[in-house]
């Protein structure tokens, strides 16, 4: 073999390391292409996890904030029990029957019920406070609004300041030595609600 041909056969090279080369070559391109696939599929996966996390922990905020809603409007206070109901405290000091009051007298069958409740703004803003706010819930299930009496320390409608509190008395018609409920539901457009037994 003369040198020429020496020279053509090295600068040629083996065709089976050139072939497998080139396969090595389109594989390790394959490869870096699936890895980079993945890592991609990986991240939106894994994006889709923290979307789907953040509603179930805004769900379960929002069903437990419900339930404790509701565990408040079904639980029954005693007189005297001081509640937290949004930014107000509510209490009923004291309650007392009557056959009349001043002028008035009540239906056939009924008494007047007294309650004497004071009612605190805990929050920033001004909150509103009236007697419309109450209803007294009879042994028969009928609630009724504030009865006309005239009491000198009537609960009459108002606001309240950061911090600011009010005390007054209403009366309501009951029928004779029976039990009621006194339903303290200050916004028209929440569900949320005190009830305090009153004794017969």
């Amino acid at each position: 073999m003369s040198e020429e041909e020496k020279n053509v056969t090295v600068k040629q090279g083996n065709p089976f390391i050139a072939s497998f080369k080139g396969t090595l070559g389109k594989g390790l391109g394959c490869f870096t292409i699936i890895v980079i696939v993945i890592i991609v599929i990986a991240a939106i996966s894994s994006g889709g996890k923290n979307k789907t996390q953040k509603v179930e922990e805004n769900t379960q905020t929002q069903t437990t904030s419900e339930a404790k809603s509701e565990e408040l409007s079904q639980q029954e206070y005693k007189v005297g029990d001081t509640v937290k109901l949004g930014d107000r405290e509510f209490v009923v000091n004291t309650t007392r029957r009557a056959s009349a009051v001043g002028y008035s007298t009540p239906k056939s069958g009924k008494e007047f019920v007294i309650v004497n409740v004071t009612i605190r703004n805990l929050g920033k803003d001004e909150v509103s406070y009236n007697p419309f706010d109450f209803k007294m819930q009879d042994i028969n299930g009928a609630q009724e609004s504030e009865a006309f009496a005239s009491l000198d320390d009537d609960l009459s409608s108002g606001t309240l300041a950061s911090n600011g509190k009010v005390t007054g008395s209403m009366a309501f018609e009951v029928p004779t030595e029976t039990s009621a409920k006194l339903i303290f539901q200050p916004s028209f457009w929440s569900k949320e609600r005190v009830v305090v037994a009153i004794e017969k």
